[in-house]
Formats: structure tokens, sequence, C-alpha cells
């Protein structure tokens, strides 16, 4: 689906996205889980959490003052299960990684589905034909590891 400027990153971001779920929703052996108990928690740090402080920053305010509370209430309080699960994860817990899997994908298709369908409606063209800066998960301007 083509978006508007201001999205096309974040859009472009849900593939990865969802390329984990996948992975999640195929991991049957303990080898598989293993390293998603490490590769979840180090995606989430690099990719997604960026991805959302993004929309946090940007995106979830102009929505809020454009009357659209409910959106932004639902993506923040999706925002923070997300966060637990990955902490959850991070901690060592597999048993979090389908719930996890399962929420990232209804989240990501919320978002695309009705998150980034309103903001097109209803956000001013200035907004949404600005690219804006180079996004956060470009290795350039990514997060270092602590």
């Amino acid at each position: 689906m083509k978006r508007r400027a201001a999205l096309q990153q974040l859009s472009r971001e849900h593939h990865g996205a969802l390329v984990l779920t996948q992975r999640i929703a195929k991991a049957r052996d303990v080898a598989a889980l293993a390293r998603l108990l490490e590769t979840v928690p180090a995606t989430f740090r690099r990719e997604l959490e960026p991805h959302f402080r993004a929309e946090e920053e940007s995106l979830l305010p102009r929505l809020a003052a454009a009357g659209e509370g409910d959106l932004v209430r639902r993506t923040l309080a999706d925002h923070r299960e997300l966060r637990i699960l990955a902490a959850e994860i991070a901690a060592g817990d597999d048993s979090r990684l389908q719930t996890f899997g399962a929420a990232l994908s209804a989240h990501v298709r919320f978002e695309e589905r009705e998150l980034f369908v309103t903001a097109e409606a209803v956000l001013p063209a200035e907004y949404l034909d600005d690219a804006g800066p180079a996004p956060a998960t470009d290795p350039s301007t990514a997060p270092t590891e602590r």
C-alpha cells in the first residue's frame, strides 16, 4: 500500500516486524527457541523500540491533537504490552515468545489498517508529505548497544 511520505519509513519497518512474527510462529524446537531468546530482545532494542519512539514523538501527538485519542491510547497500550513482553523474553522467559509474536502481528496490522489510514485522512498535508529525518533504524543513526 502506498503511504504518504511521513509514514513510508514506519510502514516499511513493519515488514521486518512481520518477518520476526513468522519466525516466532514457526519455532518449534529447543534450538530455534534458544535463538529467538537471543534475537528477539536485540531486535526489539535495535528496530522496534526506535520505531515506537518515532511514533510516540511525532505521529501520536499529532493524532491526539486531531482528536484521535482512542487510536493514540490503543497504540500506546500496545507499545507498553510489547515492551513488557520483550523484557520478559530478555529475562529468559521463552513462554512469552508466542504471545509476543501474536501481539506484534496484531499491532502491525492495527497500525497499517487503522492508525495510518486515519493519520492520512486527518493530518495536514504539510506533515504527511514531509519525509522527515533519516529513519531511526538507519545504521548511521541507530542507538548503540550498551
